[in-house]
């Protein structure tokens, strides 16, 4: 017989005392693999709960999965589609890091003003699973307050420097400092950092080796963001660093370093796994886009939060910018979409497909 049953996948060794921990949220501890354990629960909340208290008290960060489905137990043991989605989950999750399905997330009924929250998610493929999912980060207090780490290539001293102080004034580790292609390999080799923040010109012909080793990081070190500065706006090399896959990367004009907010949001947002296209390329585009295509559809309004989505804002960020509700705001997201002709399971991140469509089709 089938039954619903919450279950955490967790890669890595959650420690001695995790039997205990699971006991006081409800949990049984099924199996171990040869990667992690397979822990299930009855209350959606609960597990989430649990996996947050695993993460906190593991000795080494774990990869942590969540997901809720019909599952059905033989001999024993749980068996089903539901335990695999988890732990393809938790293999996208980086050392450290929660991800829960789309279905945790509605059925958790988290409280806004808790401890523990839901970030934006993004849609993503899982091996040996049809069709798209949606993924999104589990967050709770430390995690938030945790430095993101940081490395800084720019052959520049003073821009070098100046970027480390500001990062660092405003509570950023930056790890490391670089002024060429190779110190930056070398830096995120061996700090692995949550971002490398990349000048797009650097030694030694100074044409585009930083946007060569950002695109080289991407394919090496998946679970570090890439933000790549640039002295001018060049739309085929923004497509060229988040085209493919918009997740962690970003692409900023090297003026938004004097707007401090600017640039601290823009590693933030990387950082979390997002992408974040240049506000004054997003802006020239999406007016432009009245003569064009599909875009020439979308109303004024919707292109303003065209623009503020490339831009990495959350809905809840866009609404405060605009002075509109949030169910405002997800009423224009879903028209620009639905004009564009973005599919759920056809976007590779639609928060930031609606503009790289718009990239793609210039000439």
């Amino acid at each position: 017989m089938s039954e619903t049953v919450t279950v955490v996948y967790a890669e890595g060794e959650p420690g001695v005392d995790h039997l205990d921990l699971l006991a006081e949220h409800g949990g049984t501890r099924e199996r171990a693999t040869d990667d992690g354990h397979l822990l299930s629960f009855r209350s959606v909340r609960a597990a989430v709960g649990c996996a947050v208290v695993l993460q906190r008290a593991a000795a080494t960060p774990l990869r942590i999965g969540v997901h809720a489905g019909e599952l059905e137990r033989v001999d024993g043991e749980l068996h089903g589609r539901a335990l695999v989605k988890a732990a393809r989950i938790a293999a996208l999750a980086r050392p450290g890091e929660i991800l829960a399905s789309s279905v945790v997330r509605e059925l958790a009924d988290l409280d806004t003003e808790g401890d523990i929250w839901f970030d934006d998610g993004a849609e993503v493929e899982l091996r040996g699973l049809r069709g798209r999912h949606l993924v999104v980060p589990v967050q709770w207090e430390e995690r938030a307050r945790a430095p993101v780490r940081v490395v800084i290539a720019d052959d520049a001293a003073i821009v070098r420097d100046g970027v480390a102080a500001l990062l660092r004034e405003h509570g950023f580790d930056v790890v490391a400092t670089a002024g060429d292609a190779v110190g930056l390999h070398e830096a995120v080799e061996h700090h692995r950092p949550d971002v490398a923040v990349v000048d797009i010109r650097m030694p030694p012909t100074h044409t585009n080796e930083g946007l060569v080793a950002a695109e080289a990081i991407r394919a090496a070190h998946p679970e570090t963001g890439v933000l790549v500065l640039s002295q001018h706006l060049e739309p085929e090399y923004a497509l060229r660093l988040v085209g493919d896959s918009p997740a962690c990367g970003g692409y900023l004009l090297k003026d938004r370093i004097a707007d401090a907010d600017v640039l601290l949001e823009a590693v933030a947002r990387v950082a979390r796994g997002g992408c974040v296209v240049d506000p004054g390329l997003t802006d020239d585009l999406v007016r432009s886009a009245r003569a064009s295509g599909s875009l020439a559809e979308l109303t004024d309004r919707e292109r303003e939060v065209l623009s503020l989505l490339a831009q990495g804002l959350s809905n809840r960020a866009i609404a405060e910018r605009l002075v509109v509700t949030g169910r405002t705001v997800e009423t224009h997201i879903g028209q620009i979409f639905l004009k564009l002709g973005l599919r759920e399971e056809g976007a590779e991140h639609r928060r930031v497909a609606a503009v790289l469509a718009y990239l793609r089709a210039q000439p």
